[in-house]
């Protein structure tokens, strides 16, 4: 981000020598003196180092979004046969994965993620203040600035309620622990409505673009914000319809069809979808000329035919040729510049790791996946199958499988040695060269190197791509059949020797959602989404046969908890099934443990998860 870096670093810096120490409190970013701290906010340099500031902040939080959002899913086996190190952190993943969930476990800790927020009020509260400060700071930056900071705090938010379901909800500038105990716990669905409510309010007012690629994909712009928009809706319209939401909408247009409010919302997921994947081609139009970010070729394989439009996605254009003649080497075009490069022309929002900027690594990520000893997870041999329907070709020549589920890796790492691989290892965030081997007449991985700044990818093309098809599957009907099948039809294809369709399950509207289900844990694996896309199927089916604990006017969701397990998770662990079913047993069961110390600090505010109502 380098046209602000410099902002950064001085005004932050001096922003942050005010506060010497610091509270314990998991709303407090740092104690203030309250007169010196209205003296700060002088111009808009103050105004953008706090910013910023919430960027960096956030970079404290993605590993724990990718424990709430991936860990507990299908995808994913302990790397037991190589680990030598870290054993604590191991056992810890371990318990996740098979739902022995703890309230002690520092991974739940959502206290930084709080933080982030708070210094998105702070921007917000304080843009007036320095507008009137400032002359050099216009209507119109103070605008696009607002637009961008009230989207990136409503998608911390929307993690919270993904993760935990019922959280502490504020928009004040917390300064104090006194100002805390206001605070008490908000339902998710309030929540949410809350979110959706405020980022409409700015839709279309941030930035559609930046002056470079680093800050156009790394901060937040309108592309993003209507992704954001297309996700909530999503989720919203699975709670809905999970609580039997079955009210008629009232409509004053008499052609109007009458519709229920999952529905509505399952639309507003399409068009918002459809509103960021124009965004971005736009994006990309106007930014060619300045950073070229149109280096690759793309291919929207048909689906403009299905009156799908503006979904350019990067061609994989040898994959077939070198496949069918086993070329030595294979490049895979979309690979490189999704992951290898980064800012690809399919980015919508990524975060930006650059020792060119401030040094910030991603060493995380390695220890969630890739190869040798410090990685703690192996992608699940069985779920990978199960996408397949067992058919070990399809599943060799999708060349997703070669770094996300890969068995054949040559490691040149220094620091790493090969492991002997039981389960595939995913190595979606390494420098790959691909190889034909004729000894095993597959792919193999030649070479892999790790790089320690990998950005890591929010949103992109093929996911709002996929939250679209997912709507259209949710809605049914002939017309939103085709168009769903399309979809995923397009991502598999790209990805695929020959351009072969995804595996199709059948014809209803279930075997519909489990293809976008099937198709978006391939297509995104290692992305921090799989437990939230489980979560939010389970909510969607919802039902039971008690009643909900708090939400007493609805049943407690047990039906779709079984479903989901049974479907998905006992797949991966079938050993475990009646320890699993056990621990999830209704929906709260598919959210976290409140951390114990947020309990003790705020207990007469806060309430722990009814499920994991204990600690060691």
């Amino acid at each position: 981000m380098n046209n602000i870096k410099y902002i950064f670093h001085i005004a932050l810096a001096a922003f942050m020598t005010l506060s010497i120490s610091s509270c314990n409190d998991w709303l407090t970013v740092y104690p203030q003196n309250k007169v010196v701290e209205e003296d700060f906010w002088e111009d808009k340099n103050d105004l953008n180092g706090v910013r910023y500031a919430a960027y960096t902040q956030m970079s404290n939080t993605i590993s724990k979004f990718i424990v709430w959002g991936d860990l507990r899913s299908d995808s994913y086996e302990q790397n037991y046969s190589t680990l030598t190190k870290g054993t604590g952190t191991r056992d810890i993943y371990s318990k996740i994965i098979s739902a022995q969930l703890d309230s002690t476990m520092s991974q739940y800790d959502w206290g930084d993620v709080y933080k982030t927020i708070n210094y998105c009020n702070k921007v917000l509260s304080h843009g007036e203040e320095v507008l009137a400060n400032d002359a050099q700071f216009t209507r119109t930056e103070w605008k696009q600035i607002k637009a961008e900071i009230t989207a990136l705090r409503a998608l911390n938010y929307f993690y919270l309620i993904r993760a935990f379901k019922d959280i502490p909800y504020s928009t004040q500038v917390i300064n104090s622990d006194k100002e805390v105990q206001y605070f008490n716990y908000t339902n998710q669905l309030d929540v949410l409505d809350t979110l959706i409510q405020d980022v409409e309010s700015v839709k279309g007012q941030a930035r559609n673009r930046f002056a470079d690629k680093i800050d156009t994909k790394g901060l937040i712009t309108n592309t993003a914000i209507y992704a954001i928009l297309a996700d909530m809706y999503l989720w919203r319209s699975a709670l809905r319809e999970g609580r039997n939401a079955d009210s008629v909408l009232v409509s004053t247009d008499t052609t109007a069809a009458a519709m229920k409010w999952w529905e509505a919302d399952a639309y507003k997921v399409i068009e918002y979808s459809q509103a960021s994947i124009d965004a971005l081609a736009n994006q990309e139009s106007l930014s060619s000329s300045t950073f070229g970010s149109l280096t690759s070729k793309t291919n929207d394989y048909g689906l403009s035919n299905s009156g799908i439009m503006n979904c350019n996605l990067i061609a994989n254009e040898d994959l077939t040729r070198d496949f069918t003649n086993k070329s030595s080497l294979f490049n895979i075009d979309s690979y490189n510049a999704i992951f290898t490069n980064g800012n690809s022309s399919e980015s919508i929002f990524e975060f930006q790791y650059n020792n060119n900027i401030d040094n910030r690594k991603n060493d995380f990520l390695v220890t969630f996946w890739g190869i040798g000893n410090s990685s703690q997870l192996l992608v699940s041999n069985n779920a990978i199958k199960k996408i397949y329907n067992d058919n070990e070709t399809n599943m060799n020549q999708d060349s997703r499988t070669w770094h996300s589920a890969t068995f054949n890796v040559s490691a040149t790492l220094s620091t790493q040695d090969k492991p002997e691989l039981n389960s595939p290892a995913c190595v979606k965030y390494y420098n790959c060269t691909f190889s034909y081997d004729t000894n095993s007449n597959g792919i193999s991985v030649l070479e892999a190197q790790y790089d320690s700044y990998s950005n890591f990818i929010f949103y992109r093309l093929a996911d709002v791509m996929l939250m679209q098809a997912e709507a259209y599957a949710v809605l049914g009907g002939t017309a939103n059949n085709t168009k769903c099948k399309a979809i995923v039809n397009a991502i598999h294809k790209r990805s695929t020797v020959n351009e072969a369709a995804a595996y199709s399950p059948g014809t209803t509207r279930e075997d519909y959602i489990t293809l976008v289900m099937n198709e978006r844990q391939i297509e995104l694996l290692g992305e921090g989404k799989r437990w939230f896309d489980l979560v939010r199927y389970a909510e969607r089916i919802g039902g039971g046969q008690a009643q909900d604990p708090r939400e007493t006017q609805y049943m407690d969701g047990a039906t779709g908890v079984q479903n989901m397990v049974h479907k998905f998770i006992i797949n991966t662990f079938p050993k475990e099934e009646s320890a699993i079913k056990t621990r999830i047993k209704n929906r709260y069961g598919l959210y976290s443990p409140i951390y114990y110390k947020e309990l003790k600090a705020n207990k007469y505010i806060i309430p722990q998860n009814p499920v994991w109502n204990r600690e060691k």
